[in-house]
């Protein structure tokens, strides 16, 4: 993001700001928000919860997004410092005052998109926020992570944690992850591979990871594009040692995840609730829908 771009953003006024933007909306974008609005204006507004009328009425004046909700407007104009290290030409941020690292790929511009997403997704306002006050990791609890990414989650707990396992599939972010993680690398275990309900030459299982001892204290968070169905399926030895155990579990990776998700941590056994608001999510060979986006469970 070059000194022009950064300067624009710091002194433009911000209702300017939204209205170039919504202008200047790029037209895949500008078509999925049209698509968007023309589904809602069809159906029954009387029946649509209040966040998704705020949703549809944000998209009349915003540009397509899919947390379409005034709360992410912090995060629009936030600039944060992005560092690059001399040491592996990575670019990197400090978060929670620890550095977190981007693949080689990525440059200036991408590093702070990407960073404002992770916060936007956070946010104490978001659906998608993974802990709070009520519901957070333990001291000296067995962490596992699959769906890592840029490793927000697990860099956020990763000093209460006994032990952490990465599992994350994609080699570019397992390059990243190992230097952001390799302060407390005696700790952490990296899994280049798919989570699943099975163990197999490119997948792995949370039974497969782990052989839980009595008393220990375990944390699963999961956000894996869809499989996470499976990844819960693949924890039955776990759920059986009658050790405590924590879920994240994301819900809108498709039509039926959120029925089927609470379904299995029920039938598993947890106490669950899911976390107040929706995601937009659009495909363009699904209908439009505001999904549930998170279970939080324990037992």
């Amino acid at each position: 993001m070059n000194i022009v771009h950064r300067t624009w953003q710091k002194i433009v006024p911000y209702p300017l700001l939204v209205w170039v933007r919504f202008i200047l909306e790029p037209k895949n974008l500008k078509e999925r928000r049209l698509k968007v609005l023309a589904h809602f204006d069809q159906q029954d507004q009387k029946s649509l919860a209040p966040e998704i009328l705020e949703g549809i009425k944000y998209l009349r004046s915003h540009k397509f997004a899919s947390f379409p909700f005034r709360w992410t407007q912090k995060y629009d104009t936030f600039m944060p410092e992005v560092h690059k290290d001399p040491l592996n030409s990575h670019y990197y941020v400090v978060f929670e005052n620890k550095r977190m690292y981007f693949p080689k790929g990525y440059n200036e511009t991408k590093a702070i998109w990407s960073y404002r997403s992770i916060l936007k997704e956070q946010d104490a306002e978001s659906p998608h926020l993974y802990l709070n006050k009520e519901f957070d990791v333990e001291q000296d609890s067995i962490v596992i992570d699959a769906g890592v990414a840029e490793g927000n989650f697990a860099l956020s707990v990763v000093e209460r944690a006994k032990k952490l396992f990465l599992i994350e599939c994609e080699s570019e972010w397992i390059e990243a992850l190992r230097l952001t993680f390799e302060p407390w690398k005696e700790k952490v275990v990296f899994v280049q591979k798919f989570m699943s309900d099975t163990e197999g030459d490119d997948t792995v299982s949370i039974d497969s990871l782990v052989s839980p001892l009595k008393g220990e204290k375990y944390f699963v968070k999961l956000d894996i594009e869809g499989f996470e169905q499976k990844a819960l399926a693949g924890m039955k030895n776990l759920v059986a040692s009658g050790n405590p155990i924590k879920l994240d579990v994301c819900t809108y990776h498709q039509p039926e995840a959120f029925d089927e998700i609470s379904a299995l941590v029920e039938k598993y056994g947890f106490r669950w609730n899911v976390t107040k608001g929706f995601v937009l999510f659009f495909q363009p060979a699904e209908v439009p829908s505001f999904r549930k986006v998170l279970i939080r469970a324990e037992k």
